[in-house]
């Protein structure tokens, strides 16, 4: 099993700001190479999505398309990261005490 870099970069986020959840998992390895194969599912097919549903800029040469195209995937990018890799931290520590952190979702 290879983990993507979304996957590692989902990892050290739970790691460091969601603790709890993180404990909770029964395979870390497994749920963070999943977690990473579906963002870049996402990402792909977001970028996809924005790609056709943009509007051709006309006159545009093709290194302005490209320059285009890649402001649109970082976008897709940035979106997946903040709905699948990086969620919220968990409260402070004075909050609720460890251990009654929800449980991870699904993947």
């Amino acid at each position: 099993m290879v983990m993507n870099s979304y996957g590692r970069a989902a990892l050290a986020h739970w790691r460091e700001h969601l603790p709890g959840q993180y404990g909770m998992l029964p395979d870390p390895l497994a749920y963070f190479t999943r977690l990473g194969e579906k963002a870049e599912r996402q990402a792909g097919e977001l970028t996809d999505a924005m790609v056709l549903a943009g509007t051709p800029v006309g006159g545009e040469t093709g290194e302005q398309r490209s320059v285009r195209l890649l402001a649109v995937m970082d976008e897709a990018e940035q979106l997946v990261l903040r709905k699948l890799i990086r969620p919220p931290a968990e409260p402070s520590p004075d909050g609720a005490p460890p251990g009654l952190a929800a449980p991870p979702p699904p993947v």
